[in-house]
């Protein structure tokens, strides 16, 4: 009988993991509180003078070094779900037509619930059983992994010390949103702008589906600081903080805060339980990139296959 594994979260890093965990025969189910997947991978739909517009407002891009996520991104270029984003040294891709479209085709015949949230997993003989916050009865699996943020996988995993301890040891940066468009659109406006190296509370700025839709985040000292205030404060800081840069007026303008956004330093030790068929994953563990993300998941998925083989 084939092995049933519970996958924790419909990012990257659950997905890589659900996939890896299929090819070797395993049935896996990925559980997510979202109302979509994708975690940080996310796209906004807003209908502006009647036109569908797409933000990203997460992450803006995504590149490959190894060589399963290269034949990942070449699947995708070959299949129009991706494509390559701007002129980059290395090449940057993202999502087509949207962010998302990029993991709604990889995972497209994976079993995702979305909209719940799983509250509570404990060993019990030679299942884990886990219960969620649809009030249903506990349900055993034969291992679980969990890819969400190490802050949220930390109160999940009381009964797993070793993982408690690999939890508690990096940390993220903050990440503040601004999705905007402009009145009039300036004139020969590129699709992303840095300004890390430059004054003030703006760490970049990138175009979304189309050159009048566009996100930009605050830096990372910003955001650490801010992501508790106000919202309309911030908005009107960041809007500021653009005109300085842009003659044109914002004329749509949403906010997106992100607690767990950037891996500020990595997370280290277990990554499975030294008894029990349990693992994290995700780019807390691996670094900042969504390709670290993937990489994490395929470990996860590696190690619960060698525990249950």
């Amino acid at each position: 009988m084939s092995k049933k594994i519970l996958i924790i979260g419909s990012g990257i890093a659950g997905i890589s993991s659900s996939l890896k965990l299929k090819s070797f025969g395993f049935n896996t189910t990925i559980i997510d509180k979202g109302n979509f997947i994708g975690g940080r991978i996310s796209t906004r739909e807003v209908t502006i003078d009647r036109k569908l517009n797409f933000f990203y407002h997460g992450a803006q891009f995504f590149t490959a070094k190894t060589k399963d996520f290269k034949k990942i991104i070449s699947t995708g270029i070959k299949n129009n779900y991706i494509k390559e984003f701007g002129n980059f040294t290395p090449k940057r891709y993202r999502g087509h037509r949207t962010m998302r479209e990029f993991l709604l085709n990889l995972s497209n015949e994976l079993q995702i619930q979305q909209k719940v949230k799983i509250t509570q997993i404990k060993p019990l003989g030679n299942k884990i059983n886990v219960l969620d916050d649809k009030g249903n009865d506990w349900e055993g699996y034969d291992g679980v992994i969990s890819s969400i943020p190490a802050p949220q996988n930390y109160n999940l995993m009381k009964n797993f010390p070793s993982l408690k301890k690999t939890l508690k040891t990096g940390s993220y940066h903050a990440c503040i949103a601004l999705m905007f468009t402009f009145d009039k659109v300036p004139f020969d406006l590129k699709t992303h702008y840095d300004f890390n190296k430059k004054s003030g509370i703006l760490g970049w700025m990138a175009s979304g589906s189309n050159p009048n839709v566009w996100t930009a985040h605050t830096n990372e000292e910003y955001s650490d600081l801010n992501y508790c205030k106000d919202k309309n404060f911030l908005k009107e800081e960041i809007m500021f903080s653009i005109k300085l840069f842009f003659r044109s007026k914002i004329k749509f303008h949403s906010l997106h805060i992100w607690r767990y956004a950037k891996v500020k330093s990595k997370y280290s030790g277990l990554q499975i339980d030294p008894t029990y068929p349990v693992a994290i994953a995700g780019d807390f563990l691996q670094g900042p990139n969504i390709e670290d993300a993937f990489i994490s998941g395929n470990k996860a998925a590696y190690l619960i296959f060698d525990r249950l083989k």
